[in-house]
């Protein structure tokens, strides 16, 4: 379903931002019925929208604001966090 997904994230975010930064974003993408889900697990940032491309540009918005109104100590924790791995498990409850 996402093939061709996994190149425009790497596009997507190698792309500058705020003042020439460029940041290695983790996101996690979703569906929610018919909505598509992007969250980033370091920051909690999070956008959504009704295609891929909707919900990556949302999540660039979202992102930019963020970063624009964060502490230092978040930023520097945005900076420094790496998402080790992304599974999906099976939890019995």
């Amino acid at each position: 379903m996402f093939s061709g997904t996994v190149l425009k994230l790497i596009r997507f975010f190698s792309t500058p931002i705020l003042r020439g930064l460029k940041l290695k974003v983790s996101v996690s993408i979703h569906r929610d019925g018919d909505w598509y889900v992007a969250i980033d697990p370091v920051t909690g940032v999070a956008s959504q929208g009704k295609s891929v491309d909707e919900v990556l540009k949302n999540f660039q918005e979202a992102f930019e604001l963020w970063f624009e109104n964060a502490e230092d100590w978040e930023k520097e924790r945005a900076l420094k966090g790496e998402t080790v791995a992304t599974m999906v498990i099976k939890i019995k409850v």
